[in-house]
């Protein structure tokens, strides 16, 4: 009985043993599964959150290629300069020099073509070589980058800038028309030419691409393997794929669970630690997305090489200040003057270092709150909320901080700037029309000198208004042949005979009557109509002075005709049209001729000098010409400036000057003109201090070439003084 209850009693226990062993085995094994699975899911969760990391990472590159291009593009082709050189003859070389000659080693562009409204090439490189087909380079597809680049740009933010194939493989491309800084919307966008820059997607591109986002594996591809590869769609201007960024799933999560599943001991630690670990790497892979949106919203609106905000951070910025609604917010636009010739000078290794020490000095000079920009090339922008315009307190200051000399690279480098500024003196004035406000005030300023501010007023409005209509009707009077000529004559100064004319240019406007050359030459100077002009009046001229056997005929020449690399040739072919002798032609340059492409005016002369046309320095003694220029460039004359003329009548010391200028000009053999000649006193004193030729009021006022016929070359005649 005993021994029975005994058995029972074991078998109880075997069973509850059994039971419990069961279900602590159950309860185990259910866990396990449980936890296995939570593992399992947990590192899908984490591949799928950096799946997720390096898309959004990938598509952020790629816009801040776009956006980097798109500010490149736009910096270039929203510009002054380019808009009047681009319709000039000398457009190609003008494109070559800026734009071409850059494409061999530039980072931001390999590619770079002006297109003219006929579609043809104006300029085309790629890598430093001339593209002789651009639209077979882009594989035919030139034509729809062309038309996205004409739609008119109000906001100057919305440059196209898509992927395309090239001859080359993949290239990112942006496109604009060629036009003012200043948006015009009754500009005919589909006449203007078109700039284009692309860049090649090179392996070298996409490394940097894959080191500076945190992408392992990334490459350029044609197709995808959606199931085995990640990527990010490279579209064209139609919306269309070109191409794939592809890299592999890195899969973090599962990586990491086959990393600790030999080490788990118990349910409970791992699920710890998984959560831990997961915790972790979501928070890791939200601040990796983070940091990637971050750092591309930056970029966008930042300028990459002085770290200041961009044109589109600066329009931003404008916006809030104006929406604020403080009538004291102002801004202020700065153009540096000089900075060209240091680019030239130097290379632009030394012009982007001074940028930067430009960017750095006015962020140490101005007011706390104040915002600098660069808004491309060597324009700033300065943003400020105070009531700070009055007097030019804030114009004044900038001008101060960039008037000390900067020392780079152990050389020491002056420049000075132009500073234009506007406020908000009326309620509801937008950003657009500030910024417009200040671009006019900082044209004024530049046109005032170097070193000079100017605070927007209505009266500039005005101003525009008129030097743009006056502008047109220039065109207007080049078209129609209104410009002519007079002369003046240029007489021996023994003998008094005629030895030449002098050909003056003169336009009568049908509204305003005369307009004095200094107004309308300099007017066609800023406009890009100096070579029309030019070669207007040298038609003219030489036309009028054939019916004058053997008497020459000098015509001045703009300095910026001389840098039109085709100047001498044209004038070659005017003398021959004209079938004009060129030993009686004389060109007559000023000394702004020496600092102005000096290089491109020497090989003009030479090639001017072997035509056998002469060359004279005109209104000597009023600048800053050397001795040493004047041997450099070798002239075939002098004339002497009116001011050392008209100072005879009033200062022995003047009288001095004068006799030592034509001393010197006749050291150097170079033989003397002295012009404004009134009296026969002045006629005398420079005859006998070595002037060999003489012009002037005294002998004539500038006249007609009927009347100088009439008054030197018809028998008995004299023309009146």
């Amino acid at each position: 009985m005993n021994f029975d209850f005994f058995r029972t009693k074991l078998k109880w226990r075997l069973a509850t043993v059994a039971a419990t062993s069961f279900i602590f085995v159950s309860t185990l094994g259910t866990l396990g599964y449980t936890v296995a699975g939570a593992f399992h899911y947990m590192a899908s969760v984490v591949d799928d959150i950096d799946d997720a990391r390096a898309v959004t990472a990938a598509k952020g590159a790629l816009r801040a290629l776009q956006k980097q291009l798109g500010a490149t593009v736009r910096d270039n082709a929203y510009w002054d300069d380019a808009f009047s050189q681009m319709s000039g003859p000398g457009a190609t070389d003008w494109a070559t020099e800026n734009w071409g000659s850059t494409t061999a080693n530039y980072p931001l562009y390999d590619t770079a073509m002006a297109l003219g409204t006929d579609g043809n090439p104006i300029m085309a490189y790629h890598k430093g070589e001339v593209v002789t087909d651009p639209n077979g380079f882009y594989l035919g597809k030139l034509a729809q980058v062309i038309d996205a680049a004409r739609r008119p740009d109000p906001g100057r933010d919305g440059v196209p800038v898509s992927f395309i194939k090239t001859q080359d493989g993949i290239a990112i491309i942006g496109a604009a028309a060629i036009q003012p800084s200043a948006f015009e919307d009754k500009l005919d966008y589909s006449a203007l030419p078109v700039l284009v820059f692309s860049k090649q997607l090179t392996p070298t591109v996409v490394a940097e691409i894959s080191a500076t986002f945190t992408i392992s594996g990334l490459a350029l591809q044609n197709t995808v393997d959606t199931l085995r590869a990640l990527h990010a769609e490279l579209k064209d201007m139609e919306g269309h794929d070109v191409g794939y960024l592809t890299w592999p799933h890195v899969d973090p999560g599962t990586t990491g669970y086959l990393r600790v599943r030999p080490t788990v001991v118990g349910a409970g630690i791992v699920l710890i630690l998984l959560l831990t670990a997961v915790g972790g790497a979501g928070f890791m892979a939200f601040r990796s997305i983070s940091s990637s949106e971050r750092r591309s919203a930056y970029e966008a609106k930042h300028d990459a090489l002085t770290g200041l905000l961009n044109r589109v951070g600066c329009f931003e910025q404008l916006e809030k200040a104006v929406q604020s609604n403080v009538l004291g917010a102002s801004l202020l636009m700065i153009d540096l003057d000089g900075f060209k010739p240091v680019n030239d000078a130097w290379g632009h290794a030394v012009g982007d270092e001074l940028l930067r020490s430009v960017a750095a000095r006015l962020v140490d000079h101005l007011p706390d709150g104040a915002i600098v920009a660069r808004l491309g090339g060597d324009e700033f922008a300065v943003i400020s909320r105070d009531q700070v315009l009055k007097d030019g307190a804030l114009a004044a200051r900038i001008l101060t901080s960039l008037s000390s000399p900067f020392v780079i690279g152990g050389r020491t480098i002056e420049i000075s700037c132009s500073v234009g500024a506007a406020n908000m003196s009326d309620p509801g004035t937008n950003a657009a029309e500030l910024l417009r406000r200040a671009d006019l005030a900082l044209y004024r300023s530049k046109d005032m000198g170097r070193g000079r501010s100017m605070i927007y007023s209505p009266s500039l409005d005005e101003d525009a208004a008129n030097t743009s209509d006056l502008e047109q009707e220039l065109r207007h009077a080049l078209a129609s042949g209104q410009i002519r000529t007079v002369f003046q004559p240029l007489v021996d100064a023994t003998t008094r005979e005629i030895r030449g004319v002098e050909a003056l240019a003169r336009w009568k406007s049908a509204t305003r009557g005369d307009v004095t050359p200094e107004v309308f030459i300099s007017l066609a100077e800023r406009a890009g109509l100096i070579d029309q002009l030019g070669f207007e009046v040298l038609r003219l001229s030489v036309r009028e002075a054939s019916r004058w056997p053997g008497v020459g005929v000098a015509v001045n020449v703009s300095p910026l005709q001389l840098r039109n690399p085709y100047f001498a040739s044209q004038v070659g072919d005017i003398l021959a049209q004209a079938d004009f002798d060129p030993m009686r032609l004389t060109i007559e340059v000023t000394e702004g001729v020496l600092i102005s492409n000096p290089d491109q005016a020497k090989r003009a002369f030479k090639t001017l000098r072997n035509m056998g046309i002469k060359i004279a320095l005109d209104d000597f003694g009023c600048g800053y010409a050397s001795i040493g220029a004047l041997r450099e460039f070798g002239f075939d004359r002098m004339k002497i400036d009116r001011s050392l003329i008209v100072a005879l009548d009033h200062d022995d010391r003047d009288g001095a000057v004068l006799h030592a200028t034509i001393a010197l000009a006749n050291a150097l053999h170079l033989p003397v003109t002295a012009e404004g000649i009134e009296t026969e006193e002045q006629a005398a004193a420079v005859r006998l201090s070595g002037c060999d030729e003489l012009q002037g009021y005294l002998f004539s006022r500038p006249a007609s070439a009927d009347q100088i016929t009439q008054a030197y070359f018809a028998p008995s005649s004299r023309l009146a003084g």
